[in-house]
């Protein structure tokens, strides 16, 4: 007499499989090389980090603008420091100007980097560290004096100062933090290095 095999219920073996069958998590996609991001941004921009100084003109601050110190003392400082060799780059939140960048771009008489909205939040860190100093109009949230402080580049608060504080007494406070500063040299006055057209398209 033939042994009559019985089939083996479906559900039985997808019992036994059932491990094997759930599927794989999806893989986080990789994190952006923040190391290659940065370096294309300074080859970019042709930022030179050993004479670089940040302009932050935007309060973060509820005090009214009218209040905060006026952009052409900003421009002054950057003017002058710039006459005598260092890379002015302006760093902001969007590359949108808002009023008081508007106004220091307006007044300036020398060129300088223009970096805001250029710089990724994970990027700007590499870019204070690497900058020889930082001035910004206040020290509040999302201000990146907090950044500067952590990471130990000299910085200059200037609501810290009285507001009828005088552009030549910003300069000199500025030469002080400069020739303090480890590796810092300025280049020749008013060069700026900027990207190629065939690169800008």
């Amino acid at each position: 007499m033939r042994a009559i095999s019985r089939a083996i219920p479906f559900s039985s073996l997808t019992d036994d499989f059932a491990p094997a069958l759930i599927p794989d998590e999806p893989s986080a996609s990789p994190a952006p090389d923040s190391d290659a991001e940065y370096a294309e941004l300074v080859a970019y921009h042709g930022i030179e980090r050993e004479r670089l100084v940040l302009f932050h003109p935007r309060s973060h601050k509820s005090a009214p603008d009218d209040a905060a110190w006026p952009a052409e003392r900003y421009a002054d400082v950057a003017d002058q420091l710039a006459a005598e060799g260092w890379q002015i780059a302006i760093i902001g939140d969007t590359p949108d100007p808002d009023e008081r960048t508007a106004a220091l771009l307006g007044t300036l008489q020398t060129a300088a980097l223009f970096l805001a909205g250029a710089v990724a939040p994970r990027t700007l860190p590499r870019l204070i560290a690497d900058a020889r100093l930082l001035l910004s109009d206040d020290a509040a949230a999302p201000s990146p004096v907090a950044k500067a402080r952590a990471l130990g580049t000299p910085h200059i608060v200037l609501d810290e100062h009285p507001a009828d504080t005088a552009s030549d007494a910003i300069i000199e406070r500025a030469r002080a933090e400069l020739s303090d500063t480890h590796r810092a040299h300025p280049g020749r006055p008013f060069t700026l290095h900027m990207p190629a057209e065939h690169d800008a398209v």
